[in-house]
């Protein structure tokens, strides 16, 4: 469906003549999810599929359309079974807390007052008027049930939805409050201590060098022969001192550094963080990541499967998503194609303990942000349901038509 836009006050107007008229918000056919009084209608399940999927493809690409679901990626799998694979489960988890909210609203004692039912009522008439009004140029709730019907719901269920998910809204406020003021401190060290491992990299290039001239513009030459060699010997010496422990190695570059500790030989050496100056206190990343995420990040990987204060190595490599150039001495350019990727040295990583508080410094802000919050009260408050749902004594049922949705059957709305 077009975008959802903003109208005139006409269309203000004519929402609030129509909300006293139109038709209560309920829905008759058949439940996909049961949670003893509550329920995720089939129609209700459709629309929420529906609205998962455009949410998804436009991350994937925002000119995605239900016709490129077919399109095979390299691996030989379809747009659409990429959806089904990595998607369906988050999808299904989204589902089930909006069912289990319902059940907590009403456990939590919260209630809609009327001017809830009227913000409820109002939006969903905004949006399904200002459809009909692109597509007709009528503002008509008939005209919006046709469209919506080729979609497989209709306005009652747009009504049931927000609803249901303004209920969650309130039930989210009640866990977290209005700005996460519920959240502790405490619980927010918790999570990072649960959720996180650190490591530090020190990047030896084997390739090229930074070389700046005379206007002050950075690029990338590589190494002559002799530098190579010799940062070569140094990859050979910081193995034998770092991860082999072999102080009798016959050494040259570091034969005066020989006790020196990991970290401050990361203060000579390392040719990436420490000249940008980032990351002083390590990187950060999952402490259980997916396969895909470690089979994507070989220093992530090699952290993971590390115990704190082991060092191991990996292949740097470098990719190019916008492309680049490398001018040699003589002034010749060679050029790298967008998403090309080339090894140019080797990375020593090692796994570091978690120090206290790593996202509250703005020198992490690469790896937490703004949005470790956001994360950690969705954790929260995903806990609480989870509590609520021990506490129940029933299950949630579910009905066998919910494999008749899988993304590819079901239109993004």
């Amino acid at each position: 469906m077009k975008k959802i836009i903003c109208r005139t006050l006409c269309l203000i107007f004519i929402v609030l003549m129509i909300i006293p008229t139109l038709s209560g918000c309920n829905n008759k056919n058949k439940d996909i999810y049961v949670l003893g009084d509550y329920s995720i209608s089939e129609k209700e399940y459709i629309y929420l599929t529906g609205m998962f999927k455009k949410k998804v493809m436009a991350s994937i690409d925002p000119y995605l359309t239900d016709n490129d679901l077919t399109y095979e990626m390299e691996n030989g799998m379809t747009i659409a079974d990429y959806l089904e694979t990595a998607y369906r489960q988050s999808f299904e988890q989204s589902v089930l807390s909006l069912l289990f909210a319902q059940s907590m609203f009403d456990s939590l004692g919260l209630s809609l007052t009327k001017e809830d039912e009227t913000k409820i009522t109002y939006a969903a008439n905004e949006v399904a008027l200002t459809i009909a009004y692109e597509y007709s140029g009528t503002y008509s709730i008939d005209v919006f049930n046709q469209l919506a019907a080729s979609y497989g719901f209709d306005y009652n269920t747009l009504c049931s939805v927000y609803k249901k998910q303004y209920k969650e809204a309130m039930v989210r406020e009640k866990v977290l409050g209005k700005n996460y003021e519920n959240v502790t401190s405490v619980q927010k060290e918790k999570y990072y201590k649960e959720n996180y491992l650190c490591y530090q990299t020190m990047i030896i290039n084997t390739t090229y060098k930074e070389y700046v001239d005379s206007r002050g513009e950075i690029s990338m030459l590589p190494l002559t022969d002799d530098e190579k060699r010799e940062k070569e010997l140094l990859i050979t010496e910081l193995k034998e001192l770092l991860i082999n422990k072999n102080k009798d190695y016959n050494y040259v570059l570091l034969a005066d550094k020989l006790d020196m500790t990991y970290e401050e030989l990361w203060e000579i050496y390392d040719e990436d963080n420490r000249k940008s100056g980032h990351y002083p206190y390590g990187c950060y990343g999952p402490s259980d990541p997916t396969l895909a995420q470690l089979e994507a990040n070989n220093v992530l990987s090699a952290a993971y499967y590390s115990k704190e204060g082991e060092i191991k190595t990996v292949t740097a490599k470098r990719y190019f998503d916008q492309g680049g150039s490398f001018e040699d001495s003589n002034g010749e350019t060679t050029t790298i194609n967008p998403g090309d990727y080339f090894e140019y040295g080797t990375i020593f990583v090692m796994r570091m303990p978690l120090m206290d508080k790593a996202y509250e410094k703005t020198e992490n802000n690469d790896f937490f942000g703004s949005s470790f919050d956001d994360v950690v009260a969705n954790a929260i408050y995903y806990q609480a349901l989870q509590e609520h749902e021990a506490s129940l004594a029933y299950e949630a049922k579910v009905n066998e038509k919910k494999s008749n949705y899988a993304f590819s059957n079901v239109k993004a709305n």
